[in-house]
């Protein structure tokens, strides 16, 4: 090291220094090499079952591919890469006040919306965020927000749009237990439109099972059919089947019509009537 300090013209610590920067540059090239290997696996992963957190990940990168890979690693690269699930917490103090609801059924249009979230993966993009404001009798989506964003808002401007779309009267607006719709700015928007909320029951999905539905057909027919590189990709099919869905697409438990052609026939008797 002497010789090589002396041929160099430096001294022996900045030798050492530059030495152990390589050192280090070559072992972050390799541990992002290894982690690109992992990150491919994960995606698959993720692809596949889109609900799973870290942990699950881990159990299959371990059942499946064999990998000796700890929960932490998995954690901080589904993080780098904002793969990781928002996490699930109790929001009862956000919904004091918002009863529970226990009619399932609605017998008219513009009588009971149903509203809730989905997550739609958008390959560089991550996890997008899709609500829908859908109407339980006629099953038109009357409004909806798809953005990378998982904030409130999204909510806000799906029902700001339903509500654009329809007079309001006596109407029921139907969420489950997210936070999303128990924040301060969607409960004033809900005020504002002069809307009486209520939320399903903890594990009753049926409670609200209009919307959940929905969701199904979007992924069977839409998202699961493509492998969306990004948001803008998948914004615009996403866009173009919600037109089919509310336009085109025979629904079974409305005799066959369309929802906007279902729509329309109970317009048309509430006319006559």
């Amino acid at each position: 090291m002497r010789t090589l300090a002396q041929a160099l013209g430096l001294s022996r610590q900045r030798v050492y220094f530059i030495l152990k920067n390589e050192f280090k540059k070559k072992r972050g090239n390799k541990k992002m090499e290894q982690d690109n290997a992992v990150l491919s696996k994960i995606e698959e992963i993720i692809k596949a079952y889109p609900v799973f957190g870290y942990r699950k990940v881990t159990a299959v990168l371990r059942a499946r591919y064999g990998m000796k890979i700890c929960r932490k690693r998995v954690y901080r690269i589904m993080k780098k890469f904002s793969l990781l699930m928002p996490p699930s917490h109790s929001h009862k103090k956000l919904f004091r006040g918002i009863p529970f609801a226990h009619n399932t059924k609605s017998t008219r249009s513009n009588e009971l919306w149903g509203i809730d979230m989905t997550y739609i993966w958008c390959g560089e993009d991550g996890w997008c965020y899709f609500h829908g404001v859908i109407d339980h009798f006629d099953k038109v989506l009357l409004g909806y927000n798809f953005s990378r964003s998982c904030s409130a808002l999204g909510g806000v401007m799906a029902l700001a749009e339903a509500a654009s779309q329809r007079p309001i009267e006596v109407l029921e607006l139907r969420s489950d237990n997210g936070c999303h719709y128990g924040a301060r700015v969607f409960k004033d928007e809900i005020r504002r439109l002069g809307i009486t909320q209520t939320r399903t029951m903890v594990n009753t999905p049926k409670g609200n099972a209009v919307i959940e539905r929905f969701f199904r057909s979007l992924k069977e027919e839409c998202v699961w059919q493509n492998s969306f590189k990004n948001f803008e990709e998948a914004k615009e099919a996403v866009d173009l089947w919600v037109k089919y869905y509310n336009e085109q697409r025979p629904h079974q438990t409305l005799q066959y019509l369309t929802p906007a052609e279902f729509e329309k026939r109970g317009k048309s008797v509430q006319k006559i009537a």
